[in-house]
């Protein structure tokens, strides 16, 4: 029963007992005036005592006339004035109302009445000769009248007796049965509260579970964990075993909840959750105990208590870094996920909010190195942090600010010897710092999201400044794994080339190997859209991925681009120089240009040459610039190269 519903019952319940009462309140006061009626009503008497009257008055008057009697003139006068005072009540009151049921009684009365009022004089003159005997001749008439009237009022009078018995009867079940329904009421309201009480216990015990456990996975929460925090660093001793506290966040949950849907995303978790009991011992090993707990989310924290040395913190660590790497068979699908840790060791006098922050930084700099490893909490990560989230305050000031610009970097076309595009380069020219190296601040940008409406800026920009190019010059421009994520990817684009009027195939998108690492299908549908625009799409970084060949048969690229990391050692490592053949020798089958990246030096432009490179990038041809000072030819180069 819902609280509602038995708020709903009380209500009623205690309605009912209102009612009850008032009914029960009613009547009584009828049964009080029934019981009255019946004690002061009493008609039968009064007839007979009427008649009785009569019979002493004509008793009377004959022993009048016999001498010797001893009755008396006063004494035949008191009677005859007890008669007609009882003749008189007769016909007033209650017995007079009874009487309008037979008219001929009522009828005998008035006449007897009369007769009594015309035999005064006579009773008052009694002792004339006569008197008497007229009396009696007057009243003889009246004899039997009086005696059936007593009869028929004794009659009435039991009839009116036996009804308000059996009133009182009706009135007695009634009150009795209203009484044991409130009894019975009473008794189930009772086991009703009886019942919410019982409910109440097991509900102040589930809240308590609730308040206590995660109600996903079943393991205790973030305030299970505070509270074992709070008590084990209250046992800490100088020098002797500590406490550790270590942070877990998976890596790519997010994907995972986009691709398969929440409810896999939940039972994933509870996959994870199996798979941390399965691998950290509960109760721990000798001294040291173990705590799992969920944070929310897909964030995990593991309290660890008893341990002597950081090697115990970063063997758990890296054993659940092994096992949450391995595949995870959820509804079907074969999840691959990881996950990333921060430790973080109770030193000094350090409180539970100070550990859990600490913990937390060290987790963000565990991601921050590639994700699928740990790190314990290092002092100097607190300024290297606060350092961060000014960068952060600083870069959304720069948005609204116009602090960014685009510089480009020629791409050569080796075969016609002529610049045939340049690449966008976004940078910051910081109003304090001055120019920010991108590698400092790209990775803030695509970490708060950021990376959405710049990258939707950086694409208009380029898209406007490319339309005053010469029409030969094509323009690149870079998207992040991030930018992938948005929905909204394929109108930002289709909007920036109706702003700029720039030609679609001018427009070359470059991407990683990490954007398709996201989800193939959905990736590969974005891509097909893009191409529908008219754009050209190159493969950026080709060879640093462990699938490259399977991407290539996913989707048809438009260019390849050749990682700077191999043109740069291709002359002190002949592995590097056998990719780069075997790359240009892979575009030139599929029809795709291949551009070397990383052109320092005009040995390396002849080796990519030699290796089969249709383009090439890099500072030998020229450092990016800004739009204002660009050429758009080779010779207007500061560093011009002849190529053969």
């Amino acid at each position: 029963m819902s609280l509602s519903t038995f708020k709903t019952v009380i209500a009623v319940i205690i309605g009912g007992f209102l009612v009850s009462g008032i009914y029960i309140s009613v009547l009584v006061v009828k049964r009080q005036g029934a019981l009255q009626q019946i004690s002061a009503y009493n008609p039968s008497w009064e007839a007979s005592q009427a008649a009785s009257e009569f019979i002493r008055f004509e008793h009377r008057l004959s022993e009048f006339e016999r001498p010797g009697s001893g009755v008396d003139k006063d004494e035949v006068a008191l009677r005859y004035d007890i008669l007609v005072g009882r003749v008189k009540m007769l016909n007033e009151g209650d017995f007079h109302a009874l009487l309008t049921r037979h008219p001929e009684h009522q009828l005998t009365l008035r006449q007897l009445n009369e007769a009594l009022l015309t035999l005064e004089p006579v009773i008052n003159g009694l002792e004339r000769p006569g008197s008497v005997q007229r009396v009696l001749d007057t009243l003889r008439p009246f004899e039997g009248s009086l005696s059936r009237i007593a009869s028929a009022v004794l009659n009435y009078g039991s009839e009116l007796v036996q009804k308000d018995q059996q009133e009182l009867i009706r009135l007695h079940w009634a009150f009795s049965g209203i009484a044991a329904v409130l009894i019975l009421i009473g008794l189930v309201l009772i086991g009703l509260l009886n019942r919410h009480n019982r409910l109440l216990g097991r509900a102040h015990q589930e809240l308590h579970v609730l308040a206590h456990q995660d109600a996903l996975t079943g393991l205790p929460n973030r305030v299970v964990l505070r509270n074992e925090l709070e008590q084990a660093l209250a046992r800490v001793k100088p020098q002797g075993r500590t406490v550790a506290v270590s942070y877990l966040d998976l890596d790519h949950f997010k994907d995972v909840n986009d691709s398969f849907g929440h409810e896999t995303g939940d039972e994933l978790l509870k996959a994870v959750s199996d798979r941390l009991k399965a691998c950290i011992p509960v109760h721990g090993v000798g001294q040291v105990k173990n705590l799992i707990s969920r944070f929310g989310g897909d964030e995990f924290a593991i309290l660890q208590t008893g341990i002597r040395k950081p090697d115990e913190c970063a063997a758990l660590a890296s054993r659940i870094v092994d096992a949450l790497r391995e595949p995870f068979s959820v509804n079907g699908q074969e999840i691959f996920i990881g996950t990333s840790i921060g430790i973080a060791l109770a030193q000094g006098n350090v409180t539970p909010s100070q550990i859990l922050k600490h913990a937390d930084m060290a987790l963000y700099y565990a991601k921050a190195d590639g994700r699928g490893t740990f790190r314990f909490f290092e002092p100097d990560m607190d300024a290297q942090l606060q350092a961060r989230r000014a960068l952060e305050v600083n870069l959304r000031k720069a948005m609204t600010n116009g602090e960014f610009e685009l510089f480009y970097q020629p791409q050569i076309n080796l075969k016609d010897n002529e610049i045939g595009g340049f690449e966008s380069l976004l940078r910051w020219h910081h109003p304090e710092r001055g120019l920010v190296p991108p590698s400092e601040f790209i990775p803030v940008v695509e970490d708060t999201g950021l990376i959405i409406p710049l990258g939707d800026w950086i694409m208009e920009q380029a898209c406007k400044e490319a339309a005053g190019w010469p029409r030969n010059i094509n323009v690149a421009v870079n998207l992040s794994p991030v930018q992938f994520r948005n929905r909204s990817l394929v109108q930002s684009v289709s909007r920036a080339l109706a702003l700029s009027g720039l030609d679609p195939n001018r427009l070359e998108l470059e991407i990683t190997e990490s954007v398709l690492l996201q989800d193939t299908e959905a990736t590969v549908s974005t891509l097909h859209q893009l191409r529908r625009l008219g754009v050209r799409i190159a493969m950026d970084d080709f060879g640093t991925g462990y699938s490259s060949l399977s991407y290539l048969r996913s989707f048809p690229f438009d260019k390849l681009k050749i990682d700077q990391s191999f043109v740069r050692e291709m002359s002190q490592r002949a592995d590097c120089l056998a990719i780069v053949q075997s790359v240009a020798s892979l575009g030139a089958s599929l029809g795709m240009p291949t551009v070397a990246e990383g052109v320092e030096t005009e040995e390396q432009l002849l080796q990519i040459q030699a290796a089969g490179c249709t383009d090439a990038q890099g500072y030998y041809f020229g450092r990016p610039k800004p739009a204002h000072d660009m050429v758009h030819t080779l010779d207007a180069l500061r560093r011009t190269t002849k190529v053969a």
